[in-house]
């Protein structure tokens, strides 16, 4: 069949991509119309010949079909500036080239088949050729532009591999562009584990996989067709963790069709992390280092809920330093805010579990959310508190219930139900606090 051009080059002259044939000797069978253009060499002067290499080179070459014919592969690499075996078709090369009857240079994608027999003897070798030279060309400016860009910059193609890897990416992930380009390695840069980066996700449509990998996703309304992140990383070749903010955003051709994604990230580091310092005061008080208000406001209401949901009881103390006002009075203001620290600190010492919350309710009160707490365990942990802020033995002359700083504390316990808000909680552990102080002070209630 391969020898009945009456069959061949009729079908193959419709091709609109340059293709050729030669057989198993590396004789042109076919030379299609397509190739006729893109060369300028017309096919009656190469079938039968070994000379179609003339219509590519000034000076003798192997192309790359001949490197299948003649069993050569190996030289792939000494020929071509780019090329690739996992071609479902054969292999892939890519290449400058100066076609010798038409002016300029132009970049070739070039794929290579060859066609055995039942026997498994190779017939014959399918070469095509696609001029991708504006494609190339757009691609190396915007590697130029990219080049010296500060923001560090990747870019994959449609199959996912790295042909843009600017000096900034370089510096901010200690791995160079020659050891990355043309591979799907990128996600070495920043993970120890193999996984998808923002720019595969977006190259694969897979969107679902951000919440899961991703701290942090952007509204990307503004963006119809990128996607923004952020997320701590710890890079492999450079020591620290680093909190980047990533964007995506795809390329394409005036067809439609993606052709690339590029990818940008920007250290935000040290603002994230002056970010979270600014939470984290926010959340304790500035004088004793505990929850603050808001944050018990927060927790109580949390615990509340979960108590509800569990109906398990949950325990709260309030705690008043016994006499403060006259404590301030005796020994002054500084030494009152050494009281309250020591006090607090001791308040701390003595939350037990992880899920225990001591925090600053305001002045010298001071409070503990014991979830899933009874009133027994509640009485327990609140004498464990009070025998240790008066085992402290912090001098306090104008205290009636001891020669020392002591402290009152009211229980407050239920089992939240639908119908009651989380005031009443609140309200329970005051009027047992107002009792504790009523009854003499340095005392549970």
């Amino acid at each position: 069949m391969l020898n009945d051009q009456q069959f061949l080059e009729p079908l193959l002259s419709q091709l609109v991509t340059p293709t050729f044939v030669l057989d198993a000797e590396g004789k042109v069978l076919v030379w299609n119309k397509a190739c006729e253009r893109l060369t300028g060499v017309k096919a009656d002067k190469l079938i039968g010949t070994n000379n179609h290499w003339q219509a590519f080179y000034d000076d003798k070459r192997n192309c790359l079909a001949d490197l299948l014919v003649k069993g050569k592969t190996d030289e792939l690499q000494e020929l071509y500036c780019y090329h690739s075996d996992n071609n479902q078709f054969g292999f892939h090369a890519e290449n400058w080239c100066q076609i010798p009857n038409v002016p300029g240079h132009f970049y070739l994608a070039i794929d290579a088949g060859a066609i055995h027999n039942e026997k498994g003897e190779l017939i014959a070798v399918v070469e095509t050729i696609r001029d991708i030279t504006e494609q190339k060309l757009a691609q190396e400016n915007l590697n130029r532009l990219m080049q010296d860009h500060v923001t560090p910059t990747f870019a994959l193609d449609a199959k996912g591999e790295i042909i843009i890897w600017n000096k900034a990416c370089e510096q901010l992930t200690n791995y160079k562009a020659e050891t990355l380009i043309g591979t799907k390695d990128h996600w070495k840069a920043f993970y120890d584990v193999q996984r998808d980066c923002l720019a595969d996700i977006l190259l694969k449509n897979d969107t679902d996989k951000i919440e899961k990998l991703y701290s942090l996703q952007a509204d990307n309304n503004a963006n119809e067709h990128g996607l923004r992140v952020e997320n701590w990383c710890q890079i492999p070749n450079v020591p620290g963790h680093f909190y980047l903010a990533i964007d995506a955003a795809p390329i394409f051709n005036d067809a439609g069709d993606l052709i690339a994604v590029v990818e940008s990230l920007r250290n935000m580091t040290e603002a994230k992390l002056a970010q979270e310092e600014l939470e984290r005061l926010s959340q304790y008080d500035g004088l004793t280092g505990l929850a603050n208000r808001r944050s018990f406001d927060l927790r109580l209401k949390g615990d509340w809920s979960l108590a509800e949901r569990n109906h398990t009881p949950l325990s709260l103390l309030f705690i008043d330093i016994d006499h403060f006002k006259q404590f301030n009075d005796i020994y002054g203001h500084q030494l009152g805010d050494d009281c309250l620290k020591a006090v607090a600190s001791t308040i701390s010492g003595q939350c037990l579990r992880p899920s225990d919350l001591s925090a600053r309710y305001g002045g010298e009160e001071f409070t503990i959310i014991l979830p899933a707490t009874d009133k027994a365990g509640a009485q327990v942990t609140a004498e464990r508190v009070r025998k240790a802020v008066f085992d402290l033995h912090w001098e306090h002359s104008g205290n009636s219930a001891a020669d020392c700083v002591t402290i009152s504390i009211g229980i407050g316990t239920c089992i939240p139900t639908k119908d009651q808000l989380v005031d009443t909680i609140i309200k329970m552990a005051d009027e047992s606090l107002y009792k504790a102080k009523e009854q003499g002070r340095n005392r549970i209630i």
